[in-house]
């Protein structure tokens, strides 16, 4: 059998277990030869295959369930990330209507202080022309 290398995290769950359960079947398959070539009895045989099937299922199941961990951490930080452009998004249009909002205000102040000008110069014009006469 050729050796295939299989990214387990583009699988979707029912084929990692079906990844997992061929995988089991067929180190079973290989223990079950070599045990034939070393002439074991029968029954010890047995014994060994059913040590081999107990712990090749629970490190499967303990593949999966950090694989499973893996995959909520992923989701959950992009579910943050969302949240996070949105929250940058909300404060970028904030900031850019208190710079419109004091824009405004300093046009404000401005044709205010033109005014005060005007009104304190066309004062001093007309008290220049008083004292003049």
């Amino acid at each position: 059998m050729s050796k295939t290398t299989v990214d387990l995290l583009s699988l979707s769950d029912s084929q990692k277990t079906e990844f997992l359960e061929r995988t089991r079947a067929y180190l079973k398959q290989q223990i079950a030869e070599k045990s034939n070539y070393r002439s074991i009895s029968p029954t010890n045989l047995d014994e060994d295959n059913v040590g081999i099937g107990f712990n090749l299922k629970i490190n499967g199941e303990h593949e999966m369930s950090t694989l499973k961990n893996t995959i909520e951490k992923i989701r959950t930080l992009e579910e943050e990330k969302r949240n996070l452009l949105l929250e940058i998004d909300e404060l970028e249009k904030m900031s850019e209507a208190k710079a419109v909002a004091l824009e405004n205000e300093v046009n404000a102040l401005r044709d205010e202080v033109k005014s005060l000008k005007i009104l304190f110069t066309g004062l001093e014009q007309k008290s220049d022309r008083k004292f003049k006469k």
